[in-house]
């Protein structure tokens, strides 16, 4: 397939969204009462849900809906509830089996690509699959070289195979992800794009969907899951929007205006939950100290990052996936390299950004992974006194006493369930894991507090817990940032919230604009 901007690729259907003159295919997979419950937390609730042969179907919703939930059902990685039913091609899908959606010829493009950088194209595609050897065993590169151009030949990439990875531009690396799923045994019958242009720039975005279209011209069906609503009349055929778990909308592209789909995956305000009267319109706006400033930041997907947060208010942070919201954490803390612009905490400039400098001006940044595989097996204990164990060393000796007896205090005072500071903080529940990450930060006493999804995987109890906290430490003087992709939860607990687009922070809301309508319809603006 050639290389071509998407306006000279010929398109499988006649537009679209629409099913134009030819017929509507026959489905090739059919979900019907998909439902996943965690924990007594519904996640899918009955979903309807089919995928036809050379078509676009966009999957689409806000964070939580459960479109995530329905992937890793079809890959494999979850079980259902009883009930739940998925055929592919008339064959039925062996729940929670990895292979057998591999053998049935569903294919996963995550963002994350699962290539190596330091390998070559040929030695990616070939990742995972037996070489072609001779009687002798050595390995036929004349052969797997031929093999290899004509895989990304296929997807238009035009790359020799012996070239590093790392020498791919971002669409290419996405072309030779394409190109490993559509060679695999057992070809592929479907292919899911996870959020594929969320870190691509906009000249690049055509190139990808004329993979997409050259992929479909195939007769292979593809699952679109975007945020980005402006691409869907480009690049769908049909949309299905979910929205708590459930279904609320699907059909043809053609039926979904931008306002409808927008309300359709917000939903309406209503009766949901109200702020208490200390937040409602954040009357007492904070007039305490700036305590943080990024001036024209860069770094990672922000581009240009200006915001500051006083002393006293909790502050949001929303946007879309690739927006630079989750970067924000990621710079303070020294994962992502800051290329541009300053950043001052509690009045000084911070050069070099790591934990260990943040703690010494009284800042703590709690990144969105929590769930630490290196602090999992610790327990309450010594997670909570983590950060800071000088109070506890004495003539070379830890106070194990002190230790103890604070940190059973510190269980009480954030009512850490179950209530044992020598339980494996694995064993706790998501909720009750976040509560201790918070705890341990506040016993630092810091001015400041910047939190990464930090109701991220937590139910509904656990969540308002968390934000009760955050509410308490900020009326005690603490600036709190939060980075949410949780709309609702930053409606409640909020005193502003700063709207992230493009690196940038592009609006803010306050006062009664403070909803999750308002939120979420800025997002996507």
């Amino acid at each position: 397939m050639p290389d071509l901007p998407h306006h000279e690729q010929p398109r499988p259907s006649a537009g679209a969204g629409t099913e134009g003159a030819r017929p509507a295919a026959e489905p090739v997979l059919v979900a019907t009462g998909l439902s996943k419950t965690f924990v007594g937390q519904r996640a899918l609730a009955d979903v309807a849900f089919d995928v036809r042969v050379g078509e676009v179907h966009a999957l689409v919703g806000h964070n939580g809906s459960g479109k995530s939930t329905l992937v890793k059902i079809l890959a494999g990685f979850h079980q259902p509830d009883p009930g739940s039913g998925v055929t592919v091609a008339g064959e039925p899908l062996s729940f929670g089996d990895p292979e057998s959606a591999r053998r049935l010829g569903l294919r996963f493009i995550h963002q994350e690509l699962g290539l190596v950088d330091d390998l070559t194209v040929l030695e990616n595609l070939r990742l995972g699959a037996e070489w072609d050897t001779g009687r002798a065993g050595n390995i036929r590169w004349g052969r797997e070289r031929r093999a290899a151009q004509e895989a990304i030949e296929r997807v238009g990439l035009h790359a020799h195979p012996d070239v590093l990875v790392s020498a791919l531009s971002p669409v290419q690396r996405t072309q030779l992800a394409v190109a490993r799923a559509l060679q695999a045994e057992h070809g592929a019958r479907i292919l899911f794009f996870d959020e594929p242009t969320a870190t691509l720039p906009g000249s690049e975005v055509d190139r990808l969907f004329a993979v997409i279209r050259g992929v479909v011209a195939q007769g292979i069906g593809v699952v679109y899951i975007s945020h980005r609503l402006e691409e869907l009349p480009e690049i769908a055929d049909r949309i299905t929007v979910l929205r708590d778990g459930a279904v609320v909308g699907s059909g043809p592209q053609a039926e979904f205006a931008r306002e409808r789909l927008v309300e359709l995956i917000v939903g309406q305000e209503g009766a949901r939950r109200r702020r208490q009267e200390a937040r409602i319109h954040a009357e007492h706006a904070a007039s305490g100290d700036e305590v943080l400033r990024f001036e024209a930041v860069a770094g990672g997907e922000m581009a240009e990052m200006r915001f500051a947060v006083r002393a006293g208010e909790v502050v949001g942070m929303a946007g879309l996936v690739g927006s630079g919201v989750n970067d924000v954490a990621a710079v303070l803390l020294g994962r992502v390299a800051r290329t541009a612009g300053q950043i001052h905490v509690t009045g000084h400039e911070i050069a070099a950004p790591e934990p260990g400098v943040l703690l010494a001006h009284r800042a703590a940044v709690l990144p969105s992974a929590r769930a630490l595989k290196a602090i999992l097996p610790m327990t309450v204990r010594e997670n909570l006194t983590l950060p800071d164990l000088a109070p506890y060393w004495h003539g070379g000796r830890m106070r194990l006493r002190a230790e103890r007896s604070d940190a059973a205090d510190l269980v009480e005072r954030f009512d850490v369930r179950p209530p044992q500071a020598e339980r494996v903080l694995g064993e706790l529940s998501g909720g009750n894991q976040q509560k201790v990450a918070v705890a341990k930060w506040l016993r630092t006493q810091p001015r400041l507090l910047v939190l990464d999804e930090p109701t991220q995987g937590v139910d509904i109890g656990g969540k308002t817990e968390i934000l009760e906290l955050l509410r308490t430490a900020a009326h005690g003087g603490v600036a709190v940032l939060i980075c949410s992709s949780d709309v609702e939860d930053l409606a409640v607990v909020c005193d502003r919230v700063l709207i992230v687009s493009h690196g940038r922070v592009r609006t803010e809301l306050t006062g009664s604009d403070l909803t999750t309508a308002t939120i979420a319809q800025e997002c996507y603006a």
